[in-house]
């Protein structure tokens, strides 16, 4: 074997090494570190014990997928009476225990809310969410335990349709009609309606863009 050959051999033994960690290191990253969920779960104890004593403990949560940008661990946890899941953790700025479960269940009770006027307008197939963001809801400093209703929150959730077919040349009109059925019934003030348009895999389509519109 030539030194040419030998250099070619070592160059491959390199690049198959240096892959292998880098794969190792991923896997390795997507896996929990026991000692830091633990530690959420203590720090967060006393905070879930003063306002969710109701709640029930669903475990640690490590967001793996960097979804979150408040935190890397929390808690997550179930309220019965509405069955909403929701996080408690340590925020990274201000290193307080904090939750989302306003954000969250105020999410979840829009969704259901706005239900029949959704598909009065898109029909029963489009998938779609409306979202209150949590530093959104966070800026309010409501109590955890507030009963307050987000029809009293001055804050625009925003309400994305995801359509599986072609834009229509009436999308534009049907987001106006939206509004205006949602500030009819009073749900709302104001808000944003969006649409979004994927293909037969749940992929979102480039070839399509959406409407936006704030009411």
């Amino acid at each position: 074997m030539n030194a040419f050959s030998k250099k070619v051999l070592s160059l491959f033994g390199v690049m198959v090494v240096m892959s292998g960690l880098v794969v190792f290191l991923y896997v390795q990253s997507m896996e929990p570190d026991e000692p830091e969920a633990d530690r959420m779960v203590r720090e967060t104890k006393s905070y879930i014990a003063k306002h969710f004593k109701q709640a029930e403990l669903q475990g640690a949560f490590y967001d793996a997928a960097g979804k979150y940008s408040e935190f890397d661990y929390a808690v997550q946890l179930q309220e019965p009476k509405t069955n909403t899941e929701f996080f408690v953790y340590i925020d990274q700025q201000t290193k307080q225990v904090t939750d989302t479960y306003l954000s969250e269940q105020w999410s979840q009770e829009l969704t259901e809310q706005i239900r029949p006027l959704v598909e009065n307008i898109f029909g029963t197939g489009p998938v779609y969410r409306a979202v209150y963001y949590q530093d959104d809801v966070q800026q309010l400093k409501l109590d955890p335990t507030s009963s307050s209703k987000y029809q009293k929150a001055k804050i625009p959730p925003f309400i994305t349709i995801t359509l599986q077919r072609d834009r229509l040349p009436t999308e534009e009109k049907n987001l106006m009609r939206l509004a205006t059925a949602i500030k009819k019934q009073k749900l709302l003030r104001h808000g944003n309606l969006t649409t979004e348009y994927i293909n037969e895999k749940g992929v979102l389509r480039e070839d399509e863009i959406g409407f936006n519109t704030y009411f």
